[in-house]
């Protein structure tokens, strides 16, 4: 992947500011702080440094655009519109209702592709808010449409030094009535390529200044495809039809004039506003929205209009309307810090008890959330769920809609608060940031819902949600938004499922503690901003201490899964059991890695008992030797299925290389010299052949020993014959990969990790040809003043000249203290005497 940098905006937490209508508009919510960013290279060696991280970032714009003439292919046709829910039903619905209605979304069509323009830079304007004023009349559920006009004043500061332009979407069935410039200058709006815009402005604006833009629009909605972004339809029970919206991913500009993204591009999210809404309706009517109804005012000719506020920002796409003859009941949501509305809009045909309670179950969701992802993010203003005309269900911020009482459904679009809505996908790439943390919002819902962990719960959720096809990559490369578009970027098997699994097996790989520790760390640095998938591998990386590089190359960025072959056997060697066991990985498949780098689970069956055990995974065959408490009777290979895998399939366990699992010495110990000490033992899991030359032992002061092998052929231990005893010193002792398994051939792995550790035995990394370097201690034994191993006269005349005076030599007078009293003196004769009566 090429190299990039990106744009952050810092900013404060949720803005505490009054009432939008009672605020100078300058006063609105607005900040900047820029930061570099960059995307991994697949064979790069690290993340970004950990100093990237701040308290909390919000990511803004990337550099010139210059939309390119996509390449516009026809999607496969699929029913957008689901039907309606059957009372308190929990089907299986897959997340989010725009995956759904993607798979039958076209590309606008009806006027040919777009064509490619240039227009400022995304990062060149900062919207600080949206006031939008619209009026919804002349319903026509025949041709799913309906009258839209009124106005949208775009609130933005200048973040280039000469902004002569600003553009902005509308869909071209639309017509611009005006244009207002800080309330007092006309301007013209031109359309510049079927549903893009641009505002010519009365002057160059420098960094900073802000500008007030306010365009009067009207028009009939269209549904353009299988999937508009602003529906008009029947509902069952009653004649009022349901007007609703789904703006995901860049549809906005189906309905209202709005700074945002092009068509089939990866686009930038991060530009978040906010808003202040008016929604005019029959009476008849309720509008739910996001953040809280500011008022409700009835209007001549039976109108009814509503105004909702947030003062969270916001992104383009989040933000929504829908409007029919609601029932609505509020609940509460008592949390540490007082409590918060939740609110609900159903179908009058809907409204039954069971459906009702199927919705509640948000608030506790609400409760278990809490301690794992930190306080619902919006809780200054509400939550709340409302029923729409979509498939599954959409994560509207603070007002989700729904077209389903699945527990599944409201536990996912609830968990999009935080992830998705509190901290946005940065781009269209990187939208498992929302929908994989989603899912596994599902499977945290299900683990944590009693108040009692239930692990069982947790691995059967994510048992069901297994992409079936893992050949893709969770990343959505921008080539294939260009021409994958919608469908692509919400792929049931990749963005959600098969990135749902990315985040679960995250967590078995550095621990239950540590990644809950991520998502606080990822919520601190981008709360109310949006992040890109380096942003949060930063994060994973920072918080561990480890370089996780590896973990998301082969997971986000490439594609494919493990597939596993497995095989073990039980042995002892001198005394001690272990159990021997063989890897192999055997995926295939383009972009796939050769060799996914897992920790792995295994639980053995020892004595009738599970012993859990682990291994680290990082080459296509590999071996282990496990040292155990018995023999082992069965093995179960990732017995809770961490790992997102194709196949774990037993095969008959093949030899591998040897390795060494103990030594005497030990490495790391301390041994008093000895005449007796002639011999060194290395021993092997399994026998091994072996020649003198394979083994070296080098003294940091004596120096090269003579050592000699006393049998190489098939032999365990190996025995080294010594042609003196050792003498007091420090020992490095070298096994060459020279050393081969008699039973398959295969080269020692060797290789130790603390050469001074007796932890660090079974050797190796689990593949062959690796050399094994070990050190250990010989102490003097005390009287054995002159060094040689053996106490005898020679020892007792140096102690007696270092008492006359007449060796001076400091490493004779230290060792001549054989009472250990700190000096020598007559008492070190008698000491003498008495450790060697026989002298």
């Amino acid at each position: 992947m090429p190299e990039h940098t990106g744009r952050a905006r810092a900013g404060s937490a949720m803005p505490t500011t009054p009432a939008l209508e009672t605020l100078p508009i300058t006063s609105l919510y607005s900040a900047d702080r820029r930061c570099e960013s960059r995307v991994l290279h697949l064979d790069d060696g690290g993340f970004p440094e950990a100093s990237m991280r701040i308290p909390y970032r919000r990511s803004s714009g990337h550099g010139r655009l210059l939309a390119a003439a996509a390449s516009i292919s026809l999607f496969s046709i699929a029913a957008a519109i689901a039907s309606e829910p059957k009372p308190g039903d929990d089907e299986p619905i897959e997340g989010c209702g725009k995956a759904h209605a993607m798979l039958g979304r076209m590309w606008d069509l009806e006027s040919g592709p777009e064509l490619p323009y240039q227009r400022e830079a995304l990062s060149d304007t900062d919207v600080v808010s949206y006031v939008l004023d619209i009026e919804l009349s002349n319903f026509n559920t025949s041709s799913n449409t309906c009258t839209i006009a009124g106005s949208n004043t775009i609130t933005l500061k200048s973040r280039s030094p000469s902004l002569t332009q600003f553009t902005f979407r509308l869909r071209n069935q639309y017509s611009v009535g005006s244009v207002l410039l800080n309330g007092a200058t006309p301007a013209g709006a031109t359309n510049i390529n079927i549903n893009t815009w641009r505002i010519d402005l009365d002057r160059a604006y420098g960094l900073d200044e802000q500008i007030v833009i306010r365009i009067n629009y009207s028009g009939n909605s269209v549904a353009a495809g299988f999937g508009p972004a602003i529906t008009v339809n029947t509902k069952s029970g009653d004649s009022v039809p349901i007007i609703a919206t789904l703006s995901e991913p860049y549809y906005a500009y189906t309905w209202w004039p709005t700074k945002d993204g092009d068509l089939a591009q990866p686009g930038d999210n991060s530009d978040k506003a906010l808003i202040d809404l008016s929604f005019t309706v029959p009476n008849n009517m309720q509008v739910p929205s996001n953040g809280l109804l500011d008022s409700v005012t009835d209007l001549s000719g039976n109108r009814r209009k509503y105004r909702w506020i947030s003062q969270y920002p916001i992104s383009t796409y989040l933000v929504s309307f829908a409007a029919t003859n609601y029932v609505k009941w509020t609940q509460t949501y008592t949390h540490p810090g007082g409590t918060m509305p939740v609110e609900f809009y159903i179908y009058p045909a809907s409204n039954t008890t069971a459906n009702r309670a199927a919705w509640e179950k948000c608030i506790d969701m609400l409760g278990a959330f809490r301690p794992i992802f930190g306080e619902y993010p919006f809780i200054n203003e509400k939550y709340g769920i409302y029923q729409f005309n979509f498939g599954g269900g959409m994560e509207h911020q603070t007002m989700t809609g729904q077209g389903t009482f699945s527990e599944s459904v409201t536990a996912h679009e609830l968990g999009h608060q935080w992830w998705g809505d509190m901290i946005t996908c940065k781009t269209w790439s990187d939208i498992w940031l929302n929908e994989g943390f989603a899912t596994y919002s599902e499977a945290l819902w299900e683990e944590r819902k009693t108040g009692t962990p239930n692990v069982a719960a947790l691995h059967a959720h994510m048992a069901n949600r297994r992409p079936f096809n893992v050949a893709g990559t969770v990343y959505v490369y921008p080539a294939d938004i260009t021409s994958g578009g919608p469908n692509r970027i919400f792929n049931s098997d990749l963005s959600y499922r098969k990135a749902g699994w990315v985040l679960h097996m995250l967590r078995n790989v550095v621990g239950e503690a540590t990644f809950f520790q991520i998502l606080a760390d990822y919520r601190a640095a981008y709360e109310f901003g949006a992040a890109t998938t380096d942003d949060f591998a930063a994060i994973v990386n920072a918080t561990t201490g480890q370089n996780m590089t590896t973990y998301f190359n082969q997971w986000i960025y490439q594609g494919g899964a493990p597939a596993y072959t497995f095989g073990w056997q039980s042995t002892n060697v001198a005394g001690q059991d272990y159990l021997l066991v063989n890897i192999n990985q055997t995926q295939t498949g383009t972009n796939y890695p050769s060799v996914f780098v897992m920790p792995i689970d295994l639980r053995a069956t020892i004595g009738g008992l599970p012993q859990p055990l682990r291994v680290s995974n990082a080459a296509r065959n590999q071996w282990f030797v496990l040292p155990v408490s018995g023999p082992a009777t069965a093995l179960a290979f990732d017995p809770d299925t961490w790992i997102l895998r194709t196949a774990a399939t037993s095969i008959t366990y093949a030899p591998g290389p040897p390795t060494i699992v103990a030594t005497t010495p030990a490495p790391g110990s301390s041994t008093t010299a000895s005449p007796s000490l002639t011999q060194l033992e290395v021993w092997f899991h399994t026998p091994v052949n072996a020649t003198t030359a394979n083994f070296s032992l080098v003294g940091d002061v004596a120096g090269a020993q003579s050592v000699s092998l006393v049998s190489g052929s098939a032999v365990n231990p190996a025995v080294l014959d010594l042609s003196a005893p050792l003498v007091a010193d420090t020992y490095t002792l070298t096994i060459t990969s020279g050393v081969t398994a008699a039973n398959s051939g295969q080269a020692l792995d060797g290789e130790i990790a603390d050469p001074e550790s007796p932890a660090s035995l079974p050797s190796g990394n689990g593949v062959a040809s690796g050399t094994a370097v070990l050190r250990f201690q010989i102490a003097l034994r005390p009287g054995d003043l002159n060094n040689d191993a053996y106490v005898d006269a020679l020892d007792l005349q140096l102690l007696v000249d270092v008492l006359l005076g007449i060796e001076t030599d400091p490493d004779l007078v230290t060792r001549s203290d054989i009472d250990n009293n700190g000096r020598a003196d007559g008492d070190d004769i008698q000491a003498f005497v008495n450790l060697y009566p026989g002298l």
